[in-house]
């Protein structure tokens, strides 16, 4: 970025890194929540109050990314770029 290079790869790559760390915390932390304090024979219980809104977050996450590209095929890129919000988002994502 310091020296204002871009590529097609990095254009592509970049959204796609963010929203897999964001995914891939999110699961993490899912997971940590649901591991039982007592052997009940499964690696970790799901539990909704953390399950559900990961569930909803990465599906989410997915929707907006294959509308963005289906947009990209249309010709309507613009329609749906990213903007100023959508950059807030994430980073309160990955702060929280």
């Amino acid at each position: 970025r310091r020296w204002g290079l871009t590529s097609p790869f990095g254009a592509f790559i970049d959204p796609v890194a963010d929203k897999l760390i964001v995914a891939m915390a999110l699961i993490v932390l899912t997971v940590a929540h649901g591991m039982p304090t007592v052997d009940v024979g499964l690696p970790f219980v799901l539990t909704a109050d953390v399950g559900l809104p990961t569930a909803l977050t990465i599906t989410r996450e997915l929707a907006v990314s294959a509308l963005r590209e289906w947009m990209a095929q249309q010709g309507k890129r613009d329609t749906v770029k990213v903007g100023f919000m959508g950059k807030c988002k994430t980073a309160a994502q990955m702060i929280a």
